[in-house]
């Protein structure tokens, strides 16, 4: 039988996902998923994130020494979403 375990923590020990359905845990997973991939790359890029993974994406970036920008995609700041962009690593 195969063993599953997460290939880095979420940091979301602390309650961050209380209250969300299955479907929108899932979904922010998703995301930090894709957005993993995109760090590999070492290219930048730019996209729209969900709010609610905010702080874990700038937890990945600092981890692995990525210059980032996360801005609201409005002057609302109860907005869902955000801009992020990243900058191509030096190397």
């Amino acid at each position: 039988m195969t063993t599953w375990e997460p290939v880095r923590p979420f940091d979301i020990d602390n309650g961050e996902l209380d209250g969300l359905s299955l479907q929108e845990a899932f979904v922010l997973g998703y995301e930090l998923a894709q957005i993993d991939a995109l760090f590999d790359s070492g290219e930048s890029f730019a996209k729209p994130v969900h709010a609610k993974n905010a702080d874990r994406i700038k937890a990945e970036a600092d981890r692995r020494g990525r210059k980032y920008q996360l801005t609201w995609l409005t002057e609302d700041s109860s907005e869902s979403w955000m801009w992020l962009n990243v900058e191509a690593t030096d190397d």
